[in-house]
């Protein structure tokens, strides 16, 4: 441990200085009082969503609600502290804290319901809800009774105690980043000293992950890197190991650059690939990275999230987590958010453990009016993974975009100027691509050229098109979870012929913008 210790404290001290180097810092603590136009209405419409007009907070604590938005909306309200406000969050607290299971012999031991008629029994709920905790008594306890702050010290030990016995990997990244917090902080604070060392383990685990490949597992989401990021600024912010607080102020910076290098301000999207994505547009639903975005440009014209209420708005309880915790991001990435600045490719290793490659393969391409990615060595089937991407922007403003699902049936490989895709399960017998663009027409489709709003895709295929149709989008999102509603999806599948040799690219797509 003490070799781990020196070795990566020299490591922090030297990216420190690298860092220094390249850019400051602009860091913002926030106060109601301080927060601009913009950031005071995007937080009004989220306490606003959560009680409406004329409702009073009893009528809103329901067996159905969520029981993390609601200690979001605790958060956010002590935050505010208008007439009302406090009495508010007390009420709110009071609920949450007798709503968590505390048999230890149980697996779900330590972790809040997700709602009251509908509980989940979300493993995750004890970082997320306990995290939250950790703020409000960190920022606003000064606002609190005794007893709901006693209360709270019971129900965080117990949720610390949960998280030793499940024990998370660190490539489970959003939740390991925050474990390591909440069992040292908890450990710490209250003196459980097998709480304390065990969060400061996975800290150092999460930590070498990262410098292994200098990236997260988690690689390249829309809604996840958001979490991190959250859950980082918690290490920065709040963390009472000087270690983990270092930590915590390297990843931040070098987790902002890794941002910035897969996301286009003119498009206002990540290029892909997602390997977790709720949608293919993160202005048209509320992605966690679109939030943090949306509050560091401090500008709706230049903000990657919808405008009004739209799908996953759920994710809008995260503004409370930020505002209390505060920005800190290098200068030079806080530009990179507002502005394109030049053209690039991006080839990353990521490690990460679901079926296929023990370490995945990321290729992309960002030019400023299109940008594409893809994915190499993942077998895993699930909606969430988008294998390759295409964006690009069409001439209304509006962005249209190419993906290849997640079925575990390809990879795809992209250089400056093609995307390729190859037979990743040789049992295939089809692969499957869906486009969507405003007015797009299945009639524009022919077999060297994909004539889409204001995008050409140049085509060079063998195979066979069997289909060309377009899709029913409530299907299309459940399957594929695509949250946004699109009213024009198409969808191309081609037949694979036995014995494809996987050496050669079954298909081959080239954007001429």
């Amino acid at each position: 441990m003490k070799k781990a210790i020196l070795f990566i404290a020299s490591y922090l001290l030297s990216l420190t200085f690298i860092f220094g180097q390249e850019s400051a810092l602009y860091t913002q603590k926030y106060t109601y009082a301080t927060l601009s136009p913009y950031q005071k209405q995007v937080f009004e419409d989220f306490i606003n969503d959560e009680i409406p007009s004329g409702k009073r907070i009893g009528e809103v604590l329901t067996n159905k609600t969520s029981l993390r938005s609601k200690t979001r909306l605790a958060e956010a309200l002590l935050f505010r502290n208008k007439a009302g406000d406090k009495e508010n969050a007390v009420e709110i607290l009071t609920w949450i804290l007798k709503n968590q299971h505390r048999d230890e012999n149980t697996r779900i031991y330590g972790i809040w319901k997700t709602n009251i008629d509908d509980d989940k029994f979300d493993q995750n709920w004890r970082e997320f809800i306990g995290c939250d905790l950790i703020i409000i008594r960190k920022k606003y306890s000064h606002l609190l009774p005794k007893e709901i702050l006693e209360e709270m010290e019971v129900g965080l030990v117990h949720a610390a105690r949960g998280a030793l016995k499940r024990n998370v990997g660190a490539d489970y990244t959003n939740i390991s980043i925050m474990s390591a917090f909440l069992m040292n902080y908890v450990g710490t604070e209250f003196n459980r000293e097998e709480l304390k060392t065990a969060g400061l383990k996975k800290a150092y685990d999460v930590f070498n992950l990262y410098q292994s490949h200098k990236t997260f597992s988690e690689y390249n989401s829309p809604t996840y890197y958001g979490v991190t990021l959250v859950a980082i600024a918690l290490w920065r912010e709040l963390a009472l190991s000087p270690e983990i607080k270092q930590m915590g102020q390297t990843l931040e910076a070098a987790f902002w650059h890794e941002i910035t290098s897969v996301y286009n301000p003119n498009l206002k999207n990540m290029v892909g690939p997602y390997f977790r994505g709720y949608g293919m547009d993160m202005q048209k639903y509320f992605a966690i990275t679109g939030i943090w975005i949306a509050i560091a440009v401090d500008d709706a014209k230049l903000s990657p999230i919808p405008l009004k209420n739209g799908p996953k708005y759920g994710e809008m309880s995260n503004i409370a987590p930020i505002f209390s915790l505060g920005l800190s991001i290098p200068k030079d990435d806080l530009a990179k958010l507002k502005t394109f600045s030049k053209p690039q490719f991006v080839s990353r290793i990521i490690p990460n453990t679901y079926k296929g490659d023990s370490l995945k393969r990321v290729t992309a391409m960002m030019q400023k009016d299109w940008m594409m990615g893809g994915l190499w060595g993942n077998r895993r089937v699930w909606g969430q993974i988008k294998t390759g991407t295409i964006h690009w922007k069409t001439a209304d403003g509006e962005v249209g975009w190419l993906m290849v699902p997640g079925d575990g049936k390809t990879n795809v490989q992209v250089n400056q100027k093609t995307m390729k895709v190859f037979l990743a399960d040789s049992t295939a017998r089809n692969i499957a691509f869906y486009v969507c663009a405003p007015n797009a027409a299945t009639t524009s489709l022919t077999d060297d050229l994909w004539a889409l709003p204001n995008m050409n895709l140049g085509i060079n295929t063998a195979l066979k098109r069997t289909v060309t149709e377009n899709v029913e989008s409530a299907a299309f999102q459940k399957q594929w979870e695509v949250s946004e509603q699109n009213t024009t999806i198409l969808k191309v599948v081609y037949e694979v012929p036995a014995a494809w040799d996987v050496q050669k690219p079954l298909i081959e797509i080239t954007p001429k913008k």
